[in-house]
């Protein structure tokens, strides 16, 4: 009798394992990873957050929540990396290096000229009129400075939450195709959300969930894609003037007033709801990959996403 209540209970153990944990390495399933790392991330950004706010009494569009945000998030990926994935945090593609400086800084510049670049279209075409430049000054400088931490910090903690974290798990759980297909649907549904979002701006959305993942993809690294994420919302709002993902910034370096249709001018959500964005995103990916493959070797995608097959 005490044979088999013990081969029942090891049974019932070997089951438990193989819905629960990995057979291999006794880690949580994939699935159960992201499961507990954003319970990891509620647990510290909701009280810090709103008992912040009940403390301050600041707006939840105020850029003090993205520091918040931020400041959970990272710590919350820590955590859940090292004891629940028992990896190291800098294997989610944070490397430091003379390369990844290159990454984050040629990123934030192809941004910008992408910004640029349907700026210019939309001024060409009449999309966009009464357009008008602030003097460039300290004073101006200054106003700059303030959002471009903000987006840094946008910049980082999505790109190391959506394409680090929650983007290398699925992968490892039901492998990187499909885990690329889920995660740019994710990242559209997310900012279906956002003010003033629709169809359109969602479908474009999902397209730029793409072009971040890329950026891991083609390098191996989150830095490409921090500076590109960084890059796009600060020359897209600070600097010329259209609103980023919905979100309008209170001082832009140029301003301008909308004189076309929505699909094309982007509307009130910004250029992320104008079909003139996606041929520019197009050109990105085949400037990143012609970027990507200067002086390195391609990398190991199922090694970089770190798969396992779980």
């Amino acid at each position: 009798m005490t044979n088999q209540v013990s081969a029942q209970v090891d049974e019932g153990r070997a089951a438990t394992r193989g819905w629960l944990r990995n057979r291999q390495d006794g880690r949580l399933k994939a699935g159960w990873r992201i499961l507990a790392f954003l319970a990891i991330f509620y647990t510290i950004a909701l009280p810090l957050i709103f008992g912040l706010r009940a403390l301050l009494e600041f707006s939840k569009s105020s850029p003090l929540v993205i520091v918040l945000v931020a400041a959970a998030a990272t710590p919350s990926v820590y955590i859940a990396r090292r004891w629940i994935d028992r990896k190291t945090f800098a294997s989610l593609g944070l490397q430091t290096s003379k390369r990844s400086a290159l990454d984050t800084v040629f990123g934030f510049a192809l941004s910008g000229l992408m910004a640029a670049s349907v700026f210019l279209a939309m001024w060409a075409l009449g999309y966009i009129d009464d357009v008008q430049f602030a003097a460039i000054n300290v004073s101006s400088a200054g106003l700059l400075l303030g959002p471009l931490l903000v987006m840094a910090l946008v910049g980082f903690w999505e790109e190391l939450v959506f394409r680090g974290y929650i983007l290398q798990n699925m992968a490892e759980g039901m492998g990187m195709k499909t885990a690329v297909l889920i995660s740019c649907v994710l990242y559209g549904l997310v900012h279906s959300a956002n003010p003033n979002a629709g169809l359109l701006s969602t479908a474009i959305i999902v397209l730029f969930g793409y072009l971040r993942i890329y950026g891991y993809l083609s390098t191996g690294q989150l830095w490409l894609s921090i500076g590109m994420h960084t890059g796009w919302n600060f020359f897209q709002a600070t600097v010329f003037g259209f609103a980023a993902s919905g979100h309008a910034e209170a001082w832009t370096l140029v301003t301008h007033e909308s004189s076309a249709a929505d699909w094309l001018s982007g509307g009130e959500f910004g250029p992320e709801a104008s079909v003139l964005t996606v041929p520019v995103v197009l050109v990105a990916l085949v400037v990143m990959r012609a970027w990507s493959r200067r002086g390195r070797p391609r990398p190991d995608r199922a090694r970089a996403a770190g798969a396992t097959g779980d």
